[in-house]
Formats: C-alpha cells, structure tokens, sequence
C-alpha cells in the first residue's frame, strides 16, 4: 500500500465526518489494509446482528399468495409449500380448463344439446390435472421432491388434492350456469364418474405412469362414449343418468378402498 490512514482520518470516518471522496476512498483502502481496519472502532454486536438480518433475508424463502393462503387456512408450513410448488404444466392446464368449461358454457347457452359438451367433458377435467400434476417429465422439480421425506405416495396425493379442488369447483360453478332447460342431472351427476377417473388413474398408477395411467382412464371414457354413440339400444347420457349412479358410486368406493390398502401397506 502506498499510504495508511492515520488516526484523524480514521476517527472522522467513523464518525461520519469525511466528505463523499475521502469515505469512499477509505472504503476501498480498508477492504485491503487489515492494520487501517483495526483502527476503526467496531461494534461487534451490531456487527452480528446486521449479519444475522441479512442472512435473514437472503435465506428466508419467499411467501408466495398460493403459500400464504393456504397457511391461513391452517395447513402445515411444508404441506402449504407442497401445495403452492405445482409444476408450469399444471397452471396451464387450470387456463386451459376455463377456456373449455367456458366455451362448454357458450355451447349450452346457444347450441342445441350443447349441454352435452358439458356433461361429457366435466368428467375429464380432474383427469387431465392430475396427469400433469405430479411425476418424472411435467415437474420440473421432481428429481429433488423424489429424494425428499414427503415424496412418494404423500406428495402425490397432495398434488391431486391441489388439483381435485379448483377443478372440481370450476366445474361445479359452470354446472349451476346451465340453461334450466338442460337434462336435470347434468347439474350435479357428473361428480361421481368424475372421482372415480381420478381415483382410477391414482390406482394404475402402481404400475403406470400417472400421465400415462391418466391416459388409460381417459381413453377407455372416450371409448365409452363412442360405443354407446354407436350402439342402437344405448345413449352416451345413460352413463351419468340417475340409474348409473349407483354404480359409480360402488366403483368409486372399490377404487379408494384400494388406494388405501395401497397407503397402508407401502
């Protein structure tokens, strides 16, 4: 170093009585000088609290509104962080939803039987969610969330909750915009076929793929309909008709029945 401060310069430093040239000046010489350093006083605990402020903030992860709002809602700090980290692919499927459910709305407001591209489409929404909700290929994260304590069968289920509730009350508020004149069950009977794809697609997904064990599901729905619209003694609306009920309802309890079997043995 070609010059040191001296203890004038030093004491009118730390008392904030240097101009702008000579403090940013000494800033830049004490960074390298160790021996001009010591001779300025220095408050160590302010030091370690400024530190432990800064650390703080850098540290700290950021509240998301998704995050804050479910913690609000009582749920647990990791589960809500779960909750909110869902991949890119599952916020467009939620735009993507609106666009369909409303355009379904357009259609039952202005087509004839255009209720029916409700009722035949509400059940799939959830599905198609879940597919991109979890898994190896549409999260970006999951190759540190596979790693972590909560991975597994927890998060899965976390992340179709996540998908279950936006979707199925989207689903629910477009229902209650139907025309009146409209088939009376295509209100409320599509909720039943709908939980019992999803729970179908969560079963097949022991040994598949959920996107692909979601693709399965939707498929064989697709088929469903194609072969009843074929069929000269059967209607597609038979599958959500009153009757049918029943028995998406025993198909639904088997499917949770067996997740949860699934659950208590993993």
């Amino acid at each position: 170093m070609s010059w040191h401060l001296t203890p004038a310069q030093a004491h009118e430093y730390a008392s904030h009585r240097a101009d702008d040239v000579t403090a940013m000046s000494v800033e830049a010489h004490i960074m390298h000088c160790a021996p001009c350093r010591d001779l300025l006083p220095g408050d160590e605990d302010w030091l370690a609290e400024s530190w432990a402020g800064l650390r703080d903030v850098v540290d700290r992860p950021r509240r998301g509104v998704v995050e804050t709002l479910l913690a609000s809602l009582g749920l647990r700090e990791g589960t809500a962080k779960l909750l909110a980290a869902t991949p890119g692919l599952y916020r467009a499927w939620l735009l993507a939803s609106v666009v369909v459910l409303v355009a379904a709305l357009f259609a039952a407001h202005h087509l004839p039987r255009g209720s029916l591209v409700f009722t035949f489409t509400a059940p799939i929404v959830p599905l198609v969610g879940v597919a991109l909700a979890y898994g190896r290929g549409v999260d970006p994260a999951h190759a540190l969330t596979s790693v972590t304590p909560m991975a597994g069968q927890r998060l899965l289920f976390l992340r179709t909750c996540a998908v279950l509730v936006p979707s199925l009350a989207l689903c629910a508020a477009v229902a209650l915009m139907l025309p009146s004149a409209s088939t009376p069950w295509t209100a409320a009977f599509w909720l039943l076929p709908s939980l019992t794809l999803v729970a179908g697609s969560l079963v097949l997904s022991h040994w598949l793929h959920l996107s692909a064990a979601s693709a399965v599901v939707g498929l064989a729905w697709l088929i469903a309909l194609a072969s009843m619209v074929v069929s000269e003694h059967a209607t597609p609306l038979q599958l959500l008709a009153p009757q049918a009920q029943a028995w998406w309802a025993t198909a639904l309890a088997a499917l949770l029945g067996a997740i949860l079997v699934r659950v208590r043995t993993a």
